[in-house]
């Protein structure tokens, strides 16, 4: 079985501007792991959209994936699928995810300023 705690962002192995975020997907709700040790819980409504449209983009796909139990830590962060994913996101496991979101995206989501005053 899988311990949640394990789950934190990294950044994009190509990309400098991104951070591969895992999400894990239930029945009622998404798991979000936005620090180490440290997560968000969204529903549909709630899920913020670039999320759900990375979501939806990698759902749209026909790729295989491993079972969760048979998911291992670096397989999480690695693309395994179609190199046109890479800065998107892919499926891991039948509940696991890992998206690729901007700084700004990321840091919102953990509730940090972005350094501007209104």
């Amino acid at each position: 079985m899988l311990i949640d705690s394990v789950w934190s962002p990294v950044v994009h192995q190509r990309n400098w501007d991104l951070i591969r975020v895992p999400v894990r997907r239930t029945s009622y709700d998404y798991i979000v792991y936005v620090g180490d040790g440290f997560h968000r819980r969204y529903d549909d409504r709630t899920l913020p959209d670039e999320l759900k449209t990375k979501l939806a983009m990698i759902l749209a796909t026909d790729w295989d994936y491993c079972p969760d139990e048979g998911l291992l830590k670096l397989a999480l962060y690695t693309n395994r699928h179609s190199p046109a994913l890479d800065e998107i996101g892919w499926r891991a496991s039948e509940s696991y995810f890992c998206l690729a979101l901007t700084r700004p995206t990321l840091a919102a989501m953990k509730g940090e300023s972005n350094g501007t005053v209104a």
